[in-house]
C-alpha cells in the first residue's frame, strides 16, 4: 500500500519530491508521509484494515496558500485511490484531516490525513 501512496502522490502532487519519511532537508515544496496507523475492520468471514494515511506539506514563503493548495492535491490524490491493492480491496477513502501550521519563520506544514477502509480479496 506504501508504494500505491507514493506512486499516487509523486504522479499527482506538483512538489520538488515526494519522501518515504521524515525529511531533514529538502528543496521546497516537498511532501513527506508521516505516521501510518492501522486497525482491525474484518468481519466474521473476511479479514479487514482501517488505515490512517498521514502527509506533510512543507514550504515557504509569506503565506501558507501554495502549501493549502498542494495540501488539497495530496488530499486529492489520496481520495483518488481505489480497487484492489496486493490482495485488499479498498472499499472507503474518506478525509480525516487538512490543516495548515506556521514551522518556523516563513515556513508551513500542510497535515493531511485520510481514512482507508478496505477488506481481503477472496
Amino acid at each position: 500500500m506504501r508504494a500505491v501512496v507514493l506512486a499516487r502522490l509523486r504522479e499527482r502532487v506538483a512538489v520538488t519530491r515526494v519522501f518515504e519519511s521524515a525529511a531533514a532537508k529538502g528543496t521546497v515544496p516537498f511532501l513527506t508521509l508521516r505516521e501510518w496507523s492501522a486497525g482491525d475492520w474484518g468481519t466474521k468471514d473476511r479479514a479487514g484494515r482501517e488505515l490512517r494515511i498521514g502527509v506533510a506539506v512543507r514550504d515557504e514563503g509569506e503565506s501558507g496558500a501554495r502549501a493549502l493548495t498542494l495540501a488539497a492535491e495530496a488530499e486529492a490524490a489520496l481520495l483518488s485511490l481505489a480497487g484492489v491493492v496486493a490482495g485488499w480491496r479498498i472499499v472507503t477513502v474518506v478525509p480525516a484531516r487538512n490543516v495548515l501550521l506556521p514551522d518556523g519563520a516563513g515556513r508551513w506544514a500542510a497535515l493531511v490525513d485520510v481514512r482507508v477502509r478496505m477488506l481481503e480479496e477472496v
